[in-house]
Parts: C-alpha cells; structure tokens; sequence
C-alpha cells in the first residue's frame, strides 16, 4: 500500500512539472509573439522615415520623423541618424558652390525641422 500511495504522489509530481512546462512555454511563445510583433512595428517606423528621407517633400514626411524620434526609446538612434545626414547633406551643399540639388536643399530643411521638433519634445 505505502508503494501505491508513493506511486501516486510520482504521478502527480510529474503531472504539474508536465502542465508547468506547457504553461511556461505557451507563455514563451506568446511573448515571442509579442516580441515579433514590436519589432515588426519597429521596422515599418524605421522604413517611414527612411521614406521621408528619400523623398522630403512629402506631406508626412516630418511627422514620420518626428513620430519615432519622440519615443525616449529611439530618440538618440533617431537624432544620430539625422544628424549624420544633415551632416552629408550640407558636404554635398558646400562642394555644389552653394547651388545644391532640389532634393538635397529640400532634405537639408526637412532635417533642420525635424531636429528641432525632436529636440523641443
């Protein structure tokens, strides 16, 4: 009888080690999930101002800009980005003799913009 009881205890023991490891790996996966889904969100941030980059004259171009560059999370990847390229930007001004090409004048306002807009948050 104690071997039966004994036995019985094993098989639950192993039950709830069993559903606890099932638990924990659909809470892994959901988290996975979630974490899929944040860096999916991410990317598709990070293209639109890239976009907004290539093309400054579109109408939400800035606030592609300054909709990542607020979030405290990514705003020194988001100002060292700008800044590198209004750093190019003005290079390619400077060596035009002061007669840039239309996007670049158009890129190099957008960026002194956006800069600001970031800064003042």
């Amino acid at each position: 009888m104690r071997y039966r009881g004994a036995g019985l205890l094993v098989v639950v023991f192993l039950t709830l080690v069993a559903v606890t490891r099932l638990m924990a790996a659909e809470q892994m996966s959901a988290s996975a999930e979630n974490d899929d889904q944040a860096a999916l969100q991410l990317g598709r941030r990070v293209e639109a101002v890239r976009e907004a980059l290539q093309h400054p004259q579109a109408p939400d171009a800035l606030a592609a800009i300054i909709d990542l560059g607020r979030d405290q999370r990514y705003y020194v990847m988001v100002r060292g980005w700008l800044a590198w390229q209004l750093q190019g930007d003005q290079s390619i001004a400077a060596a035009s003799h002061d007669q840039p090409p239309d996007n670049i004048s158009a890129r190099i306002k957008l960026l002194n913009k956006a800069i600001r807009a970031i800064d003042l948050e």
